[in-house]
């Protein structure tokens, strides 16, 4: 191969590295970058100045799994309703569009040449990244699994207790995502023994007949038409200028960026779908280069990244993302509705069509429904005013969120409840019989109903009352903790990643 016709080297970029601490030889430059965002707008911002994206958080941007937490261990005000602690892994998560939450993934490209030259052109290249999903399979009696997830769960959380009740579905899921552990392998060399560890990636291939999961490098199955590996394509970032003030422009990088997918709306052939929040995923970036004109039977050139970290996808009603993003909706305004109906009717509205023999026909009983049938011969529509679709809704919402809550025993439900304005006087009137040594169990009629203006459910005082609520005597201060706004002030916002000077504009390494 002649120098012109040489491979690349696809390495993390270099203000990666000099985050780091390390340069463009060292073993951890191997893998691209992956670079957060809060906005979805964040391409002109990476295109202005690739550098500056969000930092990961250790505590929110890794997968987490729940584990119970018995009464007595819990702690105080909001965290007496947590029937669950969050136990965190070293399993990087990325999050849904929903959660405000967007990636990219970034390349330095480099010469494979001694020395690692920047390639003077990018002309004729193919940049792109594929998607692959990690498999590892364990095979080891339950009791097995059961103990290695439990020791596991006890070192993450770094107490005991905590580790009690780890579900078998949950098991494997913990083992998969953290058993590279050096000390924890060696503390537990006995049990890892008795594990079958078998791990292999795969790649989304896509055809005519559609996609499905397949071990990387494997054949078609038999009768399958042609297929072939799905790529993303990647861009190339434009040089800067102002990266060294009083200087000349440093010689222009080969930086390159892709947008990482996180949803997607394919299905395999059996019917699940490409992504879900069960698999580990990477990304591996590839630069192709065809044959220069003349050499056309020349072999493509094609060089690969290694993998990405290996990343969990957070699932849509993700606790920790869905609290990223905040959706006010106002009800309708019942005089103005009342006073409308007066009026002629509109175009506007939901038309419902029901087709014949689906239309449904009931004796709503005076709040009882009995008796119901189906019928109708010919199509029927009707067209309502969207706001009675809204108002009926958060009819059935209000009217069920008190008996989900009861009949379930689900009492954290309340703690993610807060109305604004909280009523002031039912708060001041609690605070002071519990401030006084008052109990659950001995309130009378005027503090329940204070505290059934809090919770929004008339008669729910009086269920918190009852022995089998879970709720003790003491818990009534926890409890009006609970259902108290948040306290004012800035909502917490993602850090942004360090914006370190480019190297070129110093020694010209």
């Amino acid at each position: 191969m002649s120098p012109a016709e040489h491979g690349f080297r696809v390495l993390a970029p270099w203000y990666v590295c000099e985050r780091g601490g390390f340069d463009r030889f060292d073993p951890r430059a191997l893998a691209p970058a992956l670079q957060k965002y809060d906005s979805a707008g964040f391409v002109p911002r990476l295109l202005v100045d690739p550098r500056a994206s969000l930092r990961f958080d250790p505590a929110e941007d890794v997968w987490s799994y729940p584990v119970p937490v018995a009464l007595g261990d819990r702690g105080p005000g909001r965290a007496r309703f947590a029937t669950h602690q969050l136990v965190r892994t070293g399993l990087r998560k990325l999050y849904q569009p929903s959660h405000d939450r967007f990636y990219a993934v970034v390349i330095e490209l480099f010469c494979d040449r001694p020395g690692l030259p920047r390639p003077q052109s990018s002309e004729g290249l193919d940049v792109g990244f594929v998607l692959r999903r990690r498999r590892m399979e364990l095979t080891a009696p339950p009791q097995v699994l059961r103990r290695l997830a439990g020791r596991l769960t006890q070192e993450l959380l770094g107490a005991e207790r905590a580790a009690a009740g780890v579900p078998m579905s949950e098991a494997r899921d913990v083992l998969r995502a953290d058993l590279t552990r050096t000390r924890f392998e060696g503390d537990n060399r006995e049990l890892l023994d008795q594990v079958g560890l078998e791990a292999h990636t795969e790649a989304w291939m896509a055809g005519p007949a559609g996609g499905q999961w397949r071990p990387l490098g494997a054949a078609a199955p038999p009768g399958r038409p042609a297929d072939r590996e799905q790529e993303f394509p990647m861009w190339r970032l434009p040089p800067r200028s102002g990266d060294c003030p009083d200087r000349p422009p440093p010689p222009a990088r080969s930086l390159w960026f892709g947008l990482v997918p996180v949803s997607s709306g394919d299905h395999d052939d059996l019917g699940a779908p490409k992504l879900d929040a069960q698999s580990v995923y990477e990304l591996a970036c590839f630069v192709r280069r065809p044959a220069r004109p003349g050499h056309e039977r020349c072999p493509v050139v094609t060089s690969w990244s290694e993998p990405t970290e290996g990343f969990r996808l957070a699932a849509f009603y993700d606790p920790e993302g869905t609290k990223n993003r905040k959706v006010s909706l106002t009800l309708p305004d019942l005089r103005a509705v009342a006073a409308r109906a007066g009026a002629p009717p509109g175009s506007g509205g939901v038309a419902v069509t029901s087709p014949p023999g689906s239309q449904l026909a009931f004796d709503p009983g005076g709040g009882t429904p009995s008796g119901g049938s189906v019928g109708g011969t010919t199509a029927r529509t009707c067209t309502f005013a969207l706001e009675i679709f809204m108002i009926v809704a958060f009819f059935l919402f209000s009217m069920f969120l008190p008996i989900v809550v009861f009949l379930f025993q689900l009492w954290w439900l309340l703690a993610l409840r807060f109305c604004l304005p909280p009523s002031v006087e039912a708060i001041a009137a609690l605070k002071a019989y519990f401030a006084g040594g008052g109990t659950l169990s001995a309130m009378g009629a005027e503090e329940r109903a204070e505290l059934d203006v809090l919770l929004g459910t008339p008669g729910a005082a009086a269920r918190l009352q009852d022995p089998g609520s879970g709720f003790a005597d003491e818990d009534g201060d926890d409890l009006l903790d609970a259902l108290l706004p948040p306290p004012p002030g800035p909502v917490p916002r993602p850090e942004p990643e360090t914006s370190p000077p480019d190297p070129l504009c110093g020694s010209g390494a």
